[in-house]
């Protein structure tokens, strides 16, 4: 069992991801502009919005950033001469590894 501070990915994250918060702030300003008594889910809405930046930031810099890492590691090992081998998937993401057997 080991344990890794980033999860191994090769793929790099989608940068659709990051319209979300955009679309919620402009989203709650166009409710709160259309109509005033949709002014305050628009205001909550935006608010979310602008909440969402850092949610979905940090996450996207965690993916890219253990993309980038993964990505290093194989070229380090292909520098090396070592043979590149696909390391497999838990299948169960949530399989408790603490667990006694």
């Amino acid at each position: 069992m080991s344990i890794r501070a980033f999860p191994e990915t090769r793929t790099e994250p989608r940068k659709k991801v990051l319209l979300i918060p955009v679309l919620l702030i402009f989203g709650g300003l166009g409710l709160s502009m259309i109509h005033p008594d949709l002014r305050f889910i628009g205001a909550i809405l935006s608010f979310t919005g602008v909440l969402t930046v850092f949610l979905v930031g940090m996450v996207f810099a965690d993916l890219y950033a253990s993309a980038k890492r993964t990505k290093d590691i194989i070229k380090a090992r292909e520098e090396r001469g070592q043979e590149v081998t696909e390391e497999p998937i838990e299948s169960d993401p949530f399989l408790d590894t603490l667990e006694e057997e």
